[in-house]
């Protein structure tokens, strides 16, 4: 048994080792960027950059654990010849992931992903813009490192005084729990962010974040997300026809509404958790659920008529930052090589000279959320890392109670105009509260609601209290929902209710009150409206529309599990991709409407398609 578990501990070495060499030949094959990152970047990117691969470890740990169990009665001749093609194996296939990265990082900026094999239909093209010496030059290279990882292998891990005999039949329990606690280091952690590429992401130079990730790793994870993140839906309308009507659909020939004392003013989004409409009473939600919401709504600008564009966070962020709909099976913040290719209103701000901060109390490797934000141009980040550890005492961080706290202090010191985004935290389920119910009942329908009730008490500790201040005069506050909320009610997953939410626009910058804008619109649509306030094109974000203008369209589509609703004034939509029909048509207009939600369709998926 000894013997084995120093093999392990010995294999688990070798293989970091051959990643950190990996590291190396990359950053030194990229030297023109590598010159220019500071000594610190070194240490974090070969630091983080071993988290990853020691999830990556664990997955050959795992099976190395049942190669064991299952070789438990045989010797160790048997067991160093299994593992001798193994290594070889492995090490073929790794090295030349490796050794095709250099070439493609430099050449296309992202490192190797199921992107290549995209072109090995037509090999001839693929390989027609590297010239014949760079591609013998990388087989050499392959070739080395492969001989030298192997000889390495030999001499470090498989010593000719390696002595293993032969098991008894307990080892078999015992190395089938081992590779069942390798689950461990795959997911990276025991928190609820299992690992993903945001987890090595530390810095604004997206070089030193390539640089962290492990391309083995990163091609594996490509793979397993490539296939329903590039699903193409049929063409449920003629392609032409859909064309002409979707241009009708994003066509804005009308005038604005002016709204803001200034073109320049500080800005803070506030993403509300799971904020459906059905708890705001001037959307005709419940009672005394949110009595600080429904007041500030007399005080500012509220949307009435705003839908999700998805029913996640991770789609609901995207489609707030990037004014980009929402996917239906997964979500494009997963998928870097996608989601950093999409414009930011942060990045437009930041392109402004806006000082740019996300907040949130949890975890941000979650949903990948650290390495989206980092492309969208937030230049800091406030996390549940930068409270005391007697803060978090909540299942997924620090109740939303603290972090408004920081960002008021944030606020006071801020020098010049800032934009900063918060995302609460503390409604999303298990509903924990660090106080006192307002709701008697245990049901998860009072929790819900009890949740959201304290976090509209912290939105009211925190007007009062940002009102008292001399930046408030000059600041914007946009308060939206990430999502909708099955609860209350328990609607179905496609229902309309569900997906409606609250856009809410105040503060000392805006110059109307108690302004109630019924134009039908959703998330997406912030991004065109926000930045036609301040006199910026929105061109970039190609699906956003104005809801201050006279002259758009008022509609609003949002997508479920393999399905999506659209809502016009006219007539709602719900589609089943599935089962190819429609689960909801009402409304007077219902043919235009259903040619208007296709066409829709039609136009972002082929978008959505060449990113």
């Amino acid at each position: 048994m000894k013997a084995r578990f120093v093999f392990l501990i010995k294999y688990f070495l070798f293989w970091l080792v051959f990643f950190a060499i990996a590291r190396l030949l990359f950053m030194v094959y990229q030297l023109s960027q590598t010159s220019q990152i500071f000594l610190s970047d070194w240490y974090s990117i070969f630091i983080r950059g071993a988290w990853m691969d020691i999830s990556l470890i664990g997955y050959i740990l795992l099976l190395s654990g049942l190669f064991l169990s299952a070789l438990s009665f045989s010797n160790g001749k048997w067991i160093m010849a299994i593992f001798k093609y193994y290594t070889i194996s492995l090490l073929a296939i790794f090295s030349f992931i490796v050794v095709s990265d250099l070439e493609l990082y430099r050449n296309w900026g992202f490192r190797v992903d199921a992107t290549p094999l995209f072109f090995l239909k037509t090999p001839g093209e693929a390989f027609a813009s590297t010239p014949i010496l760079i591609v013998a030059m990388l087989l050499v290279i392959w070739v080395l490192f492969l001989l030298v990882s192997y000889w390495s292998y030999q001499k470090w891990v498989v010593r000719k005084d390696t002595i293993i005999e032969k098991g008894r039949w307990w080892f078999i329990p015992a190395f089938i729990f081992f590779s069942a606690l390798m689950i461990i280091p795959i997911r990276g952690n025991f928190g609820i962010a299992p690992m993903n590429p945001g987890k090595v992401y530390y810095s604004q130079n997206m070089y030193c974040n390539h640089a962290a990730l492990n391309s083995v790793w990163n091609m594996i994870y490509s793979l397993s997300k490539s296939g329903s993140m590039n699903k193409k839906y049929p063409d449920y309308i003629d392609k032409e026809k859909a064309k002409t009507i979707a241009a009708e659909l994003m066509l804005d020939n009308g005038t604005s509404l002016n709204v803001l004392k200034s073109n320049r003013p500080n800005v803070v989004i506030i993403l509300l958790e799971s904020f459906t409409s059905k708890v705001i009473e001037p959307l005709g939600g419940l009672k005394g659920v949110t009595p600080n919401f429904n007041e500030l709504s007399k005080q500012g600008i509220l949307f009435n008529h705003v839908f999700a564009s998805g029913d996640r966070s991770d789609k609901g962020i995207v489609a707030t930052v990037s004014g980009f709909p929402a996917q239906s099976t997964k979500s494009i913040i997963k998928y870097p090589l996608k989601s950093q290719k999409l414009p930011t209103i942060s990045g437009v701000f930041d392109s402004l000279g806006y000082r740019t901060t996300f907040y949130y109390g949890g975890n941000p490797d979650f949903a990948n959320i650290r390495s989206y934000l980092y492309s969208a141009k937030f230049r800091n980040m406030i996390t549940q890392d930068d409270f005391p550890k007697s803060y978090r005492n909540s299942k997924w961080g620090v109740h939303d109670e603290y972090v408004f706290e920081r960002l008021i202090a944030d606020c006071d010191t801020a020098n010049g105009a800032f934009f900063k985004m918060c995302f609460t935290l503390t409604s999303h389920e298990p509903f924990e509260i660090p106080s006192r119910p307002k709701f008697d009942s245990s049901d998860e329908q009072t929790k819900f609601i009890n949740a959201i009730h304290y976090t509209d008490s912290c939105i009211g500790v925190f007007f009062n209290e940002a009102r008292t201040k001399e930046w408030y005069k000059n600041t914007l506050f946009i308060l939206i929902a990430d999502h909708g909320h099955r609860y209350p009610g328990g609607d179905i997953n496609y229902s309309l209710n569900k997906f409606k939410i609250p856009m809410l626009w105040l503060g000392g910058a805006v110059s109307r009150d108690s302004l109630v804008i019924q134009k039908m619109g959703s998330q997406v649509d912030l991004a065109a409206t926000l930045l036609c306030q301040i006199g910026v094109k929105s061109n970039q974000f190609k699906f956003s529309k104005n809801l201050l203008s006279n002259g758009c369209k008022p509609y609003a589509y949002y997508v479920f599990n393999d399905g999506f609703g659209f809502v016009a004034d006219s007539a709602s939509v719900i589609f089943d991709h599935t089962s190819k029909r429609f689960i909801l048509k009402e409304g007077s207009d219902i043919e235009r409407v259903s040619d208007e939600a296709f066409s829709y369709l039609s136009y972002y998926q082929d978008i959505f398609l060449r990113l």
